[in-house]
């Protein structure tokens, strides 16, 4: 069975995907409460998850800004507020993806640098993000 290609997704339409999202705080599927800042996945959550895109230009903007974030408000990678940055590291390496059952929006990708590939995963708060 061959997978459809994903969809190449701005921010204008990432935002609109989140707006479809249930109303819940917590969701036993995506456990997406536990993932405000990049964690790493768990099998059991990338289970209740399915890839619906990825962002468009993404290799324009990975070739531009490699691995460069954008933090002006002084975030950092592992800060729950910092912006979702889609034409920046990690952003611009992720997929899209919904919650099966509460069609919460999580991004992933997986961290190559200096160690083991770790799988991460991060749920995108539609006021955080960036163009």
């Amino acid at each position: 069975m061959s997978q459809q290609p994903l969809k190449k997704l701005n921010a204008a339409q990432l935002i609109d995907l989140a707006h479809e999202e249930s109303d819940c705080a917590e969701c036993a599927a995506c456990t997406k409460e536990k993932f405000k800042s990049w964690s790493n996945i768990s099998l059991e959550v990338k289970s209740n998850i399915s890839p619906v895109g990825e962002f468009e230009d993404a290799e324009a903007d990975i070739k531009k800004n490699a691995y460069t974030e954008l933090h002006p408000n002084g975030s950092n990678y592992w800060s729950a507020d910092a912006p979702i940055a889609i034409h920046f590291y990690p952003y611009h390496e992720s997929k899209i993806n919904l919650c099966k059952e509460c069609k919460a929006v999580l991004l992933t990708y997986t961290e190559f640098a200096g160690h083991a590939p770790q799988h991460r995963i991060r749920y995108v708060d539609k006021d955080l993000i960036v163009d």
